[in-house]
C-alpha cells in the first residue's frame, strides 16, 4: 500500500492510502485534530464517496483494529523543485518500525538522507552507526519518487 501525504492549508492533513486493488482510503486530520475517514470513488480518485467524523476513541479504536498504536510517520513537509527534485522532512513516531533502523539501511539510487534533526541538534551527513529514535527529524533530497522509496524502505514494518 502506498501513501501520500497533503496538506490543506485552513483544514489540516490528508494521508491518502493507495490500496493494491485501485481504491482510495483517506484519514483527514483536521488541525483541531479530529479524525475523519474518507472513502473515494475507485472510478475517480478524487470523488469523495462517503466520509466518517471519529471521536479520538473512535480513532483509537479503529488504529487498535488495525493493529497498530498510532501513525509511524508524519511528512512534516514536502518540497518539488520542478518537479526533478524533492526535500522531504519526515518525523519519526513511537512505533518500533522507524525507531533502532540507521538512515544508511535504506540506501535507494536518486536520494540521501542529507541529515537528521534531533531535538536542537542537526548530525548532516548522518553516520552509518546513527540509529533513528523517535522524535527525531529525517531530511531526505532525491528525486521525487526515489525520496519517497526511501522513507518507505525507513519505515517498513
Amino acid at each position: 500500500m502506498r501513501t501520500d501525504h497533503h496538506p490543506l492549508p485552513g483544514v489540516g492533513t490528508l494521508h491518502l492510502l493507495h490500496a493494491a486493488d485501485g481504491h482510495h482510503v483517506g484519514i483527514l486530520q483536521h488541525a483541531d485534530e479530529r479524525r475523519e475517514l474518507v472513502v473515494y470513488d475507485p472510478a475517480d480518485p478524487d470523488t469523495r464517496q462517503t466520509g466518517v467524523l471519529l471521536t479520538a476513541e473512535e480513532a483509537r479504536v479503529l488504529a487498535g483494529v488495525l493493529g497498530v498504536d498510532g501513525p509511524t510517520v508524519h511528512c512534516a513537509r514536502l518540497d518539488r523543485y520542478a518537479d526533478r527534485v524533492a526535500v522531504l522532512q519526515v518525523l519519526i513516531g513511537a512505533v518500533p518500525s522507524a525507531a533502532g533502523r540507521s538512515p544508511a539501511d535504506a540506501a535507494v539510487d536518486g536520494a540521501v538522507v542529507a541529515a537528521v534533526v534531533r531535538e536542537d541538534e542537526v548530525i548532516a551527513p548522518p553516520d552509518r552507526r546513527l540509529r533513528l529514535r523517535p522524535g527525531d527529524v529525517v531530511v531526505v533530497v532525491g528525486r521525487p519518487d526515489a525520496a519517497l522509496e526511501m522513507i518507505d524502505h525507513l519505515t517498513a514494518a
